[in-house]
């Protein structure tokens, strides 16, 4: 019979969550997907302040560059919104395939899906008017702030300063 190590008797045993580290795992699997988690603090879960004089937005562009006169315009266009997902209403599939994995919804369900999609185009809808009602988007702004610097570089032929 073998030896039981020490760290597994009783008396010297200890709470296994307090010492065992934090595991992810992540990926298909296998040891090399498999690490210990990094540790989360109140310094970098907080919303990083933009302090440069010129910010981008979207994948790149000229279009997509903006001066940082308004520090809660400049948080606004960093923020990216998640288009919400559609009910389906048909069955739906999830997973890697097979029968089991096939969702078929209820007339209940289907009902409460369309209603839900229904408030969701109402609010895409108010947002875009609300968007629409005189505040510039990023690219506008963009322009007009490229349009200049370039007007001031070639001499004051582009458009008026602000």
């Amino acid at each position: 019979m073998a030896a039981i190590p020490p760290s597994l008797t009783d008396s010297n045993r200890r709470s296994s969550s307090s010492t065992r580290a934090q595991i992810l795992s992540h990926g298909r699997g296998g040891a090399g997907n498999i690490n210990s988690a990094p540790s989360t603090s109140p310094e970098t879960l907080t919303t990083p302040t933009l302090k440069s004089e010129i910010y981008t937005t979207g994948r790149g562009g000229s279009g997509n560059m903006a001066k940082n006169d308004d520090p809660e315009a400049a948080r606004r266009a960093q923020d990216v919104v998640g288009h919400p997902r559609r009910e389906s209403m048909n069955s739906t599939h999830v997973g890697r395939g097979g029968a089991a994995n096939v969702f078929k919804p209820s007339a209940e369900e289907i009902e409460a899906a369309k209603r839900a999609n229904r408030e969701l185009e109402v609010a895409v809808m108010e947002e875009k008017e609300r968007g629409a009602k005189g505040e510039k988007g990023l690219a506008d702004r963009g322009k007009e702030w490229l349009v200049g610097f370039v007007g001031e570089a070639i001499g004051g032929l582009g458009a008026k300063k602000n």
